[in-house]
């Protein structure tokens, strides 16, 4: 009867009802999946859930939870994890599957023993605690304690959950000296066979079970008890969505787009399920690659769901926030003209989520759209419950090769997915070799499907290993001749470059666009082309008219920078208006390469100081888009300042040498049909030739044999410079948002200091900066206005602005190293 009940898990939970649920969550998980032996590993997991807090019996942890009273004696993950090791092991043997599941109990050994923490060297540092007497002892006091006070409840508990003989287990265990020689035995093979056979198997599995014992845990410790309902999506939405907004096509280039669309989507029907899972779509810039990609995946998500029987979550990663927001509008927009009578898109529909992302779950119940409670908002979306996710490649890539608790949690989610993966060019070679094999096991060991889209295909898998999706690739890139490259290789002053610019403002009549590689570049870029054009005008400098966006308006036309030293909903309004803005004036843009892949802007004429091929093409994307009557120009410059050229404080030589080399090939004027298809395959070539991927094998030697310490250092960001948080207080709104932040911080503490400042997340983000600084402004960065005792954050408040922040060009701290642009 529940009233005889007593031991808790929680403040508010009773042990008995913890353990059951996330032991029934664990299941519901796994049995949602399909991968193989399915049926076992389920099993495993509602094991490995009923057994996760059983140290949480101890009268220690009972006294520390209700009085707070905290001993050594309290921490219950060792203790739950021997019971869970031979819970498994005690399930494998009974059902004769021991011998093929060896593994089975050590993995729940380790994913228990670890799930209030990081993930660490498995066998240098965790296996220690099975030698260590004072650990041991720890563990023999809690079993006294168990069996002196808590044994009836405990038996009880068990018995309530299915499993009759804890007391078998709880004896083993008694023998502790011979139960953590077979566990350091299990773990030192899984190790071993990890290491020789240079095999992720292991390593995945890990993940996957820890990732379902966190989710499962953390949403029944928020009060959550389901899990979200899957949402079915048309797999022609994107048919339907096309033909009312675009109707049939006009222009030879929507001719070309809908032939490619109906070309890649007709292959859906071809795929052979079980063999073909990864695919590549290499087409042009503007040649509508986003919806093309969506339309494939859910086509191919339904061919999936009649013929092996589930419904693959769509995962759409990209590299830059900056187009994250555009694409995910698109499938708003897609999602909204089917599901038009919500208010909102539910959020197990659709999600957004990245650092920036608001953390707002949404979903319907009894026709109504209901808003989950924060906590459990924040849990749902980090886990990636829904049926189509749009992320950054930081938040998958790091979920992948990781050893961090929160990351990993959404692997299960990752897990039975399509991953759509736009831009990957992006991806460092370094890591092709990690991507490559992790992806590989992905597809193959955890069903799943992986489209890689871009203009300039990098060479991360080799053409047995990948299905191209566009037979005729060369036929589109022949036909999206829109642009003209002049390349000048020869080094150039940025003062003479300057002057070069001013001269195309004033006198071409056309929209340029200015790529540059540093932030300081850009702005003193800017800054000269403002006060020229003033001075043209014949205007004072001090009567420039700065809009409500930060945009400089001349008489004919506007002058826009763009770099992440401006305020990111700024940056957000200044690309519309690039986009949606007065068609009457003329755009003239000064950025860093915030731009350069995937926002959808158009100029007639593009300067992009040198960097490599695949920037430089993707730069190119932007250049006469919509391919009007005269080809645009792609300006290829190699600039200086009085140190060195700006491509070196930022891009890795072995690039810049390749692009050197394929360039050298071609005449220095080259249309984009002609030079294209035909760079980037001899760009790659070189790149792999002369490129390390060492530090893809030793990242894949230590995950093998379960070093997962070793995974933080695979980092998709390459942090050169330290970096700082600033909080811009640009007006009312702004100031009221950083007192009621730091009133939060000073009043409250723990989780709930936390979930009062995810509140207000997405308005602080709106407001933030990241700047990286050198040791020339450090004093400068840290003498900036503190919040709270937060050591990497600081305010710029409204008296502070003419110092230190302008509207149109941002932070003006001077001196600081260029930042590159963020993933």
């Amino acid at each position: 009867m529940s009233h005889f009940f007593k031991l808790k898990s929680h403040l508010d939970k009773l042990l008995k009802e913890h353990l059951g649920n996330v032991g029934r969550l664990s299941k519901e998980i796994l049995v949602s999946k399909t991968i193989d032996d399915k049926e076992i590993f389920a099993e495993i997991a509602y094991l490995i859930g009923i057994s996760h807090d059983f140290g949480k019996a101890t009268t220690y942890f009972q006294n520390w939870l209700e009085n707070e009273k905290r001993t050594q004696y309290a921490q219950h993950g060792f203790l739950s994890s021997l019971v869970g090791y031979l819970l498994v092991k005690d399930f494998l043997s009974e059902i004769q599957k021991l011998d093929e599941f060896w593994y089975l109990p050590g993995i729940a050994w380790i994913v228990i023993n670890k799930h209030h923490g990081n993930l660490r060297n498995i066998l240098n540092e965790e296996v220690k605690k099975l030698r260590d007497q004072s650990e041991l002892e720890i563990v023999k006091k809690q079993l006294n304690d168990i069996f002196s006070n808590n044994w009836t409840e405990i038996e009880e508990i068990y018995r309530f959950l299915g499993y009759s003989d804890i007391s078998k287990i709880l004896n083993e265990i008694k023998n502790l000296e011979n139960l953590t020689k077979q566990i350091r035995k299990d773990i030192k093979k899984i190790c071993k066979e990890g290491f020789e056979d240079n095999d992720l198997k292991y390593y995945l599995l890990i993940l996957f079970f820890y990732s379902i014992l966190l989710d499962a845990d953390k949403l029944d410790a928020s009060g959550r008890w389901n899990l979200p309902e899957r949402r079915d999506i048309p797999c022609d939405i994107v048919d339907e969505y096309k033909e009312v907004k675009f109707g049939k096509p006009k222009a030879k280039l929507d001719t070309l787009r809908e032939n490619a669309y109906n070309k890649v989507t007709a292959k859906v029907g071809d795929v052979d399920l079980i063999h073909e899972r990864i695919f590549s779509i290499n087409l042009p810039t503007g040649c509508g690659k986003t919806l093309t990609g969506l339309s494939f995946a859910l086509k191919l998500r339904e061919r999936i769901k009649e013929t092996l029987g589930f419904s693959p979550r769509i995962i759409y990663s990209l590299p830059f926030l900056s187009i994250i927001d555009q694409n995910a509008r698109i499938i708003e927009d897609i999602l909204r003209f089917k599901y038009g009578e919500y208010k909102e898109i539910p959020s197990n529909l659709f999600l957004i989520h990245h650092h920036l992302a608001d953390i707002e779950y949404k979903e319907i119940k009894d026709s109504e759209l209901n808003i989950e409670e924060l906590n459990r908002s924040l849990l749902l979306t980090e886990s990636w419950h829904s049926e189509i996710v749009i992320t950054t490649f930081v938040q998958l890539f790091h979920s992948l090769v990781t050893n961090k608790n929160r990351a990993a949690r959404k692997f299960h989610n990752i897990a039975n997915s399509i991953l759509i993966l736009d831009e990957i060019q992006s991806i460092p070679h370094k890591y092709w070799l990690l991507i490559n094999r992790v992806l590989k096991h992905l597809a193959s060991n955890f069903n799943s499907w992986i489209i890689l889209m871009t203009a300039t295909k990098p060479l991360i898998f080799k053409d047995g290993e990948i299905k191209e999706l566009v037979a005729d690739t060369e036929k589109y890139f022949n036909a999206f001749n829109r642009v003209v490259f002049n390349f000048d290789l020869e080094t150039k002053s940025f003062d003479e470059f300057k002057y070069e610019i001013l001269n195309d403002v004033l006198y071409e009549g056309k929209d340029i666009l200015v790529v540059l590689n540093t932030i300081n570049s850009c702005k003193e870029l800017y800054e000269f082309i403002k006060d020229e054009i003033a001075t043209f005008y014949g205007m004072d400098k001090k009567d420039i008219k700065i809009d409500e966006d930060g945009v400089a308006n001349f008489p004919d036309l506007e002058l826009i920078n763009l770099s992440t030293h401006i305020l990111p909903s700024y940056r957000l309004k200044r690309i519309n208006r690039i986009k949606d803005g007065n068609k009457k004036k003329r755009k003239i843009i000064i950025t860093t390469q915030l731009v350069e892949a995937g926002v959808d802007i158009s100029a007639n004429v593009v300067y992009r100081d040198f960097a490599p091929l695949d920037c430089i093409i993707q730069t190119a994307g932007r250049c006469n888009r919509n391919n009007e009557k005269n080809k645009g120009k792609v300006n290829v410059v190699v600039l200086r300042d009085e140190r060195q050229e700006f491509y070196k404080y930022i891009y890795d030589s072995t690039l810049i040498d390749a692009t050197r080399d394929v360039i050298r090939k071609f005449e220095d004027i080259i249309e984009e049909k002609d030079f294209v298809l035909t760079s980037v395959k001899r760009y790659y070539e070189i790149v792999v030739e002369r490129g390390s991927d060492e530090d893809s094998k030793e990242l894949l030697k230590s995950i093998s044999k379960l070093d997962f310490s070793e995974t933080l250092k695979f980092s998709l960001i390459q942090e050169r410079l330290p970096t700082i948080s600033i909080f811009i207080e640009i007006d009312d709104l702004a100031e009221e948002i950083r007192e009621k932040m730091e009133k939060i911080l000073e009043s409250k503490k723990g989780f709930e200091r936390k979930l009062d400042i995810l509140k207000i997340r997405k308005e602080i983000n709106n407001y933030t900066v990241q700047v990286r600084y050198s040791e020339k402004i450090e004093d400068a960065i840290f003498n900036l206005n503190p919040i709270d005792n937060l050591e990497y954050y600081r305010c710029i408040k409204k008296t502070e602005l003419d110092e230190y922040y302008k509207i149109d060009s941002g932070l003006k701290l001077g001196g600081e190293l260029p930042k590159c642009i963020m993933f």
